[in-house]
């Protein structure tokens, strides 16, 4: 009896047109707190806090750096900032 394999197990599907759903969540969330952001502030103020969002939005949908997804290295960064470092390489000098 013979099965077939699947091919591509690594390849997300393309949920709406081209965009996988994960990516569809990021561009959704952060057109939702862009359209917030336009509704509570006035224009400028708008305008200077939508350019990060919506940079943010991007990256996280389709910025792939070292081939890995951009939410991994956001959460090593904040990983790598939150936790305590050991340095191994520094001795302590002892105090005589």
């Amino acid at each position: 009896m013979r099965f077939q394999v699947p091919q591509f197990i690594e390849v997300e599907s393309k949920i709406f047109g081209p965009l996988t759903l994960k990516q569809f969540i990021y561009l959704a969330g952060g057109a939702g707190i862009i359209f917030l952001l336009y509704v509570i502030l006035p224009f400028f103020l708008m305008f200077l806090f939508t350019i990060p969002v919506g940079a943010l939005a991007l990256a996280l949908a389709f910025y792939k750096p070292n081939n890995r997804p951009f939410i991994k290295m956001v959460e090593n960064a904040l990983h790598y900032a939150s936790d305590a470092k050991i340095y191994i390489w520094k001795k302590k000098e002892k105090k005589d």
